[in-house]
């Protein structure tokens, strides 16, 4: 019930911070993402994959495998970190950063 409010509240454009249903979703979901993809983490992931193989603690196949998928998980963190600025260019009202 309270979700069905919340939607048609935001539809009549009002919005509680607080007590808005859907804005708490959003806030949980966006504090999610950030430690999930969290870049210095990310990149500190790839550092120390590349010192374990150089020390020969990890195959060269294991290497390349963690490599790989730590590289796709920087790239998607990147992508996520770009469209939370968008977001936030957007709320204050300046538009789009890309165009």
């Amino acid at each position: 019930m309270f979700l069905l409010d919340d939607m048609l509240l935001r539809a009549a454009g009002i919005s509680i911070p607080g007590l808005d249903l859907i804005d708490t979703f959003e806030r949980i979901n966006d504090l999610a993402l950030k430690e999930l993809y969290d870049l210095d983490k990310i990149n500190g992931q790839i550092k120390e994959n590349r010192l374990l193989f150089e020390m020969g603690e990890r195959t060269k196949e294991e290497y390349e495998k963690t490599n790989r998928e730590l590289l796709g998980k920087r790239e998607t963190a990147e992508k996520i970190r770009e469209m939370d600025i968008n977001k936030r260019f957007d709320i204050l009202g300046t538009g789009d950063l890309i165009g």
